[in-house]
């Protein structure tokens, strides 16, 4: 399926840039206290960096459902009125998500300059806004749907099922 193939490329991606940061991280403390001549763009990067990881994984987090939600009253409505308020709120959603999309374009065409050290164009850097919204509000979208199906019942009896099995795996270990 193609959101899971886009998904793993996704934490692929992720696992990367985390990895990179780290090794930079590294580097840079190391050549700042051993050799006395620090990276002087890492800082830069690294917030830039600690941006994109926030944005790309809001977009996992989204697919999984482990966004924090206002689902009191669509938890206790049942049938068509839990799908009615769920849909609202999904439609809700991608009306916003889709203003931000629509203005962080607007705001990301404005953007000529660079950024100060590393001079990196900032449009780059400010482009995971709109993509991530963009996904997300698709993500979103195909969650929705999946629900509609009766696909994310399966998945959350797994998940369940999981959990038993760890809590398990835990008490097991506690008795030891």
């Amino acid at each position: 399926m193609i959101p899971q193939y886009f998904l793993s490329f996704v934490r692929g991606f992720l696992s990367i840039i985390l990895l990179g940061s780290v090794f930079l991280i590294v580097a840079n403390s190391i050549g700042r206290y051993v050799f006395l001549a620090p990276i002087i763009w890492a800082e830069e990067i690294l917030g830039y960096v600690l941006v994109w990881l926030v944005y790309l994984g809001s977009i996992l987090i989204t697919w999984d459902g482990g966004h924090l939600k206002m689902n009191l009253i669509s938890r206790k409505l049942t049938g068509i009125c839990q799908i009615l308020v769920n849909g609202f709120g999904i439609i809700a959603f991608c009306g916003i998500g889709a203003i931000i999309v629509y203005q962080s374009f607007i705001a990301i065409g404005d953007l000529t300059h660079v950024s100060q050290v590393a001079e990196i164009p900032m449009n780059w850097l400010h482009s995971i806004i709109p993509i991530s919204f963009f996904v997300i509000v698709g993500c979103i979208v195909i969650r929705f749907s999946k629900n509609l199906h009766g696909e994310l019942d399966k998945e959350a009896e797994q998940v369940e099922s999981l959990l038993n099995t760890t809590s398990q795996s835990k008490n097991t270990l506690g008795e030891l």
